[in-house]
């Protein structure tokens, strides 16, 4: 394979790594926006690169807004398909021409906006699926309903998070229709995991009896029993000085792990008084 053939070859993998599909909800870009940008090729007085949340439109970033002095070289800072961050400097609308610069985002731009480049990136992908699933191209499943529901999520990936958190009430809430809901619940079920969350709460339970100790004991193991029955990941209930006890909750739905504490303190509360006893709660973290 020639030279020319192995450069050919690697623009065509650099294009390949990046978005064909704009994102952006604009054409272009504002002057002063932070941009992802991968590098496309290198020339001896600046770079072109391709920006990646405008569907690959191509930019320059002039050597000067790259290297730091003219005693470095623009290869120091810059290679062929690296994925970075640039500042717009130059907007020519009429002729679709954009300038970047390296120079200008300071470090941590850089990592936040990586970061969010990140989810935005997973959260497109998971779209695309969807987008699939309906039949239908990424670009009309952002028309049709992806800008609107990053508007109202705050980002791509949170859709996802949020429907298998949560459930689709929020989704029909927006006016989806059942298709667009079960393709979203559907890929989130399929390729989010949810990390676990754990509340947690105080209850104070007294038993004036002579065996007490013998009762308070047999409720809290009902409410464990409870707990175990509606299927929370899992339950502790111990003392931290009688009494005083600390109940901690763990599991993936937190709108039925909530209830599931709601049900445990009513349990403790109606049987503790049956008991001639009383409880009072209270909740760690709020």
């Amino acid at each position: 394979m020639s030279k020319t053939e192995k450069k050919a070859e690697r623009t065509d993998d650099i294009k390949k790594n990046v978005l064909s599909v704009r994102i952006a909800r604009k054409e272009l870009p504002d002057i002063g926006e932070l941009v992802i940008g991968t590098v496309y090729r290198i020339l001896e007085h600046g770079a072109y690169v391709l920006l990646d949340e405008y569907g690959g439109l191509e930019a320059y970033a002039p050597i000067n807004e790259v290297v730091q002095s003219w005693f470095h070289d623009i290869k120091d800072y810059l290679r062929p398909g690296q994925k970075t961050v640039f500042r717009v400097i130059r907007v020519d609308p009429r002729r679709r021409l954009v300038d970047v610069s390296l120079r200008k985002v300071r470090e941590e731009e850089k990592k936040e906006k990586l970061t969010k480049w990140k989810r935005t990136l997973r959260g497109i992908k998971l779209l695309e699926l969807v987008a699939k699933k309906l039949n239908i191209t990424l670009d009309k499943a952002l028309q049709d309903f992806g800008w609107k529901l990053e508007d109202y999520y705050g980002d791509f990936l949170a859709i996802f998070e949020n429907a298998v958190k949560y459930g689709p009430g929020d989704l029909k809430k927006l006016g989806l229709s059942d298709n667009i809901i079960n393709a979203i619940m559907d890929v989130a079920k399929e390729r989010i995991e949810v990390e676990p969350t754990e509340i947690s709460g105080v209850i104070r339970i007294i038993s004036i009896k002579p065996d007490g100790v013998k009762h308070v004991k047999e409720v809290l193991l009902k409410a464990m029993d409870l707990a175990k029955k509606e299927g929370v990941e899992s339950i502790k209930i111990y003392t931290i000085g009688p009494p005083r006890y600390r109940i901690d909750l763990v599991g993936k739905d937190p709108k039925k792990l909530e209830q599931t504490l709601k049900d445990i303190i009513n349990l403790i509360t109606t049987e503790i008084k049956k008991r001639g006893g009383e409880a009072s709660f209270t909740r760690i973290g709020e």
